[in-house]
């Protein structure tokens, strides 16, 4: 086993027992009782780990027993820039939230990150106790430089985050890229706790994918790993994406594409469709709305989303062949209907090998991860 691994399944050992002892980690894990004083004194000396009382004695002397260090890493602010909104939590290492304030870009003005920063100081001076900030940025995010390079929905570049806020409120700050820390709520919370190789793929407003490859989260050169939305899935397309292309992925299956597609049928094609009321009436759609259409067999709803499924299998396909990962995860309201996401799987099924032995899950974190994101991610950066 790596020693990344072993210090991660040392660290979740000592989670779990609330209190180890060092001799029963080396016998749990079968290594030598040396190797396991160095891993634990590197947690000792980052703090992230203290000797907390004496346990009982099997017949030498009274173990010393480890236990994580709640008190210095304290509580977790979490903030979550999406697309259309922004998300404020404070929550703790194990995943648990106390207090969730989410708020509309609208509301918030056109300085996104200035009107957060003023909500972030409102919150660090009502609740005590907080010592990190964990930021998840919708776009391209460089983790390791703290910046938000591009985001697309806010239009800004190369945003120096965690510079700006360590500054501004005296605290250590994470920052991570949106789908990425979605692979870190799966690893260190959800469906791929065990699972050392696997893929999130997000199909919401706009398309995004991730990648967790030999136990580590991988971020490609210059951080541009995973866009999996930018993946040309339709050669002939006019369609043209904000990233200049045209015929990606985004641009074909995304709640946008969806609805776009959906519309253009009805008021421009003139084509038959039970959603054509509400559309009179509302003057849009929603993307429940053509889910809805999908399951009482509305055929306008039925041929978008099953061309949409089609060129997501395509997709699939690619990244299954090309790195062969244990599960991929799939987030997207489209995905929480069972209907949609059967046939999902039955177009996968026509194009992969029998051999090829990969597991298809849906989150459990769907209306969730804005809150346990950003603390996977703490999770993730202090134990890593």
């Amino acid at each position: 086993m790596k020693k990344e691994n072993v210090k991660l399944k040392i660290l979740e050992l000592i989670k779990e027992k609330n209190g180890v002892s060092r001799i029963e980690i080396s016998r749990i894990f079968g290594i030598t009782p040396a190797a396991v004083g160095k891993i634990v004194n590197e947690f000792l000396d980052k703090e992230i780990v203290i000797e907390e009382r004496i346990g009982v004695s099997t017949g030498g002397r009274k173990p010393t027993l480890l236990n994580l260090n709640k008190e210095k890493i304290g509580k977790i602010l979490g903030v979550y820039f999406a697309p259309t909104f922004v998300v404020l939590n404070v929550g703790d290492i194990d995943g648990n939230n106390f207090i969730s304030k989410k708020f509309r870009l609208g509301d918030l003005g056109g300085d996104i990150i200035g009107q957060t920063e003023k909500l972030i100081g409102v919150i660090l001076k009502r609740t005590k106790g907080i010592n990190m900030i964990s930021v998840v940025m919708n776009g391209l995010v460089d983790s390791e430089r703290g910046i938000s390079i591009f985001s697309p929905h806010y239009n800004t570049k190369n945003i120096p985050i965690v510079e700006r806020f360590e500054k501004k409120f005296k605290k250590k700050v994470f920052i991570e890229n949106d789908v990425r820390a979605m692979a870190l709520a799966e690893k260190v919370y959800g469906l791929c706790r065990e699972n050392n190789n696997f893929v999130v793929l997000n199909v919401e407003e706009g398309v995004g994918g991730s990648i967790y490859l030999n136990n580590m989260l991988y971020h490609g050169y210059g951080s541009m790993s995973g866009e999996l939305g930018h993946m040309v899935v339709r050669r002939n397309s006019l369609e043209k994406c904000s990233c200049g292309k045209k015929g990606c992925l985004e641009t074909e299956v995304s709640n946008r594409a969806i609805i776009k597609k959906v519309v253009a049928s009805i008021k421009i094609n003139n084509q038959y469709s039970s959603l054509k009321k509400i559309l009179e009436k509302e003057g849009m759609l929603k993307i429940k709305d053509i889910i809805k259409g999908v399951e009482e067999k509305d055929m306008v709803s039925l041929t978008v989303t099953m061309e949409a499924l089609h060129y997501i299998a395509h997709a699939l396909d690619m990244i299954i062949s090309v790195i062969n990962p244990e599960k991929i995860i799939i987030y997207g309201d489209l995905f929480q209907s069972e209907y949609i996401f059967k046939n999902m799987l039955k177009e996968i099924r026509k194009l992969t090998l029998d051999e090829q032995y990969y597991q298809i899950k849906r989150t459990e974190f769907q209306e969730n991860i804005y809150n346990i994101a950003p603390m996977a991610l703490a999770n993730y950066m202090l134990f890593r």
